[in-house]
């Protein structure tokens, strides 16, 4: 894929600029949004056909508008200890350059989040003295490419990165706040916060911010509206004290901890997740391992105070998906929105499981018997989403390293 994008560092940032050399009787804009609704992978396949498809393999405005019309989960990049293995993908029309990927795993990155198609993660940058420094670097697997942001202020450490995109006039989701946290452990556990800023091109916000006492688990955050929230990774292990959701309002730049439903609390096995619920709030995922269900509780305000409060929205067992005899270890449960479906995804010890939430029944996606149980999975967008205004081309650095 990348041998198509010779020119991707060239970009336009500006927007869409007059589609030369073509016999469409459609207007420009009319034309370049029909296009931008194609998947990345099939959008590669066309580019050969004529010059109207290069074209906007280079325009921004094409660019953004594709990933805001494919923004939904194509797969899941795998690693282990925060350090990147592979990039399973569930959606047929996705695609990620085989040498894209094995230049992003070479590299040993530090994985720090993933969202809209870019994935963020920590990086050495050599600078002109040879000496290393540990840098935020954003990569777009499936075009390629990638981009150095500006230093965050303090030492950039492994944690984890929230994105928060804004629209545009047009609907069009190009710019975005990160929110950057780490933690430090002592005699208790303290959060540092810093947040970026697409617009102005710097770090906003620096300081240490109150998420609670326990640790987070920080590489999967779920962003809605202004608000990210974090589940507590306490929930893995066996002392369970007051586990909570903890949520971090970018523009108030306030905190709030919501305590679990006791109901899901007092089972010491369970699977715990966070997703977004039907495209605007919270949802908790719970897996009991002793009965065989996985409910669903959406965070909702109450009608009388408008407090927050978990209602149960949906109960699935194991056995309504076919699952019968012998128990089932699920360790790993996630809600996410392919197309216009939405499954829970769910992770044994060898296979990845899908059911869809509208038609029902569980179907085999992947053979994760690969993968080994501390592996983790982070949600993929696989879109053609720029990297930023100064992307660089992996195939140019690989050239230039010999």
């Amino acid at each position: 894929m990348v041998d198509t994008l010779k020119n991707t560092c060239s970009v336009d940032l500006v927007g869409l600029k007059k589609l030369e050399n073509r016999c469409c009787p459609l207007p420009d804009d009319v034309l370049a949004k029909i296009i931008s609704f194609l998947p990345t992978k099939a959008f590669f396949k066309l580019l050969p056909v004529c010059k109207t498809f290069r074209q906007l393999s280079l325009d921004s405005h094409f660019l953004f508008l594709q990933s805001y019309y494919n923004n939904t989960i194509s797969g899941f990049i795998v690693h282990n200890d925060n350090i990147l293995k592979s990039i399973i993908l569930i959606d047929p029309y996705a695609g990620v350059s085989r040498s894209s990927l094995e230049f992003i795993v070479s590299m040993k990155s530090i994985i720090l989040g993933s969202a809209g198609g870019l994935i963020f993660v920590l990086n050495q940058k050599y600078e002109r003295s040879d000496a290393t420094t540990t840098g935020i670097c954003v990569y777009n697997p499936a075009r390629g490419t990638r981009c150095w942001l500006p230093a965050p202020p303090g030492e950039c450490t492994p944690g984890g990165i929230a994105v928060r995109f804004m629209n545009d006039e047009d609907g069009v989701m190009k710019d975005y706040k990160l929110v950057y946290v780490t933690q430090t452990w002592g005699l208790s556990i303290s959060h540092h916060c810093r947040v970026y800023d697409s617009v102005a091109r710097a770090w906003t916000m620096d300081k240490e911010l109150d998420l609670g006492h326990q640790q987070l688990d920080l590489e999967e955050p779920v962003v809605c509206g202004d608000a990210v929230f974090w589940l507590s990774s306490d929930l893995k292990s066996y002392a369970r004290i007051g586990p909570y959701v903890v949520t971090f309002d970018v523009r108030e730049e306030c905190t709030q901890v919501i305590p679990l439903p006791s109901e899901t609390v007092i089972d010491f096995f369970a699977i715990f997740g966070i997703a977004k619920w039907e495209g605007k709030s919270l949802c908790l995922i719970h897996y009991s391992s002793f009965s065989g269900v996985i409910g669903l509780w959406p965070l909702k305000k109450k009608a009388s105070d408008g407090a927050l409060e978990w209602v149960k929205m949906h109960e699935i067992s194991l056995a309504q998906m076919g699952f019968t005899g012998e128990p089932c270890f699920v360790n790993y449960v996630k809600l996410i929105e392919v197309a216009t479906t939405t499954l829970l995804v769910f992770i044994t010890y060898d296979s990845m499981y899908s059911y869809n939430m509208k038609d029902g029944g569980a179907l085999e996606w992947q053979d994760c018997w690969g993968f080994p149980y501390s592996h983790k999975f982070i949600p993929y967008s696989n879109t053609l989403r720029p990297c930023g205004d100064r992307e660089e081309l992996l195939e140019t650095i690989l050239r230039n390293c010999f």
